[in-house]
């Protein structure tokens, strides 16, 4: 029995699946360029993942837009694969040979700096959401599912901006205590 359309979203949900994905373009779009820009291939390896995550962040949220749109509830977004994936960005990408040569090194960290930006305003912009769509047990676990996966991307790119960070101060011999 093929359902007719479903109950329209309010318009505080469909404001905040706007921003929400309007928040992954603009993410994409930052990573590329960051990607474009790295100096060392293990940076722009995590930026070019980073840059297909918010692809897959922007597909998931048309689809449950379009299944909302439909009467139908919404559904996992993120597959097992996803998050073995990004293990793989847990060890330190900066040597000391790096950070001694200087070369990018402001570069580097300010490209961190800004991705740990972005993806706190997705958890924020994605937190707000989890609230307007409270009640509803299927689009809050597809929220709390979209947070997740953005925590993991705030984890990666703040372990290497902290690791960047110290060598960076170490070289510089910065000492304020």
């Amino acid at each position: 029995m093929k359902k007719g359309p479903g109950k329209p979203m309010s318009g505080q949900i469909t404001e905040g699946w706007k921003k929400a994905l309007m928040n992954e373009v603009e993410g994409r779009e930052f990573y590329r360029m960051a990607a474009a820009n790295a100096s060392l291939d293990g940076v722009r390896q995590i930026f070019t993942y980073l840059m297909e995550e918010e692809e897959r962040h922007r597909e998931a949220i048309l689809e449950q837009i379009g299944r909302m749109g439909e009467g139908k509830p919404p559904r996992r977004v993120r597959k097992a694969t996803g998050k073995r994936e990004i293990r793989k960005f847990q060890s330190p990408l900066f040597s000391p040979d790096f950070v001694a040569r200087g070369k990018n090194v402001e570069g580097e960290a300010a490209a961190l700096s800004i991705g740990m930006t972005l993806e706190k305003r997705a958890i924020e912009q994605f937190g707000a959401l989890r609230k307007k769509v409270k009640g509803d047990a299927a689009a809050e676990k597809m929220v709390d599912d979209l947070i997740a996966w953005e925590r993991e991307h705030l984890e990666i790119l703040t372990r290497q901006y902290e690791q960047l960070r110290e060598m960076y101060w170490e070289e510089a011999r910065f000492w304020p205590f």
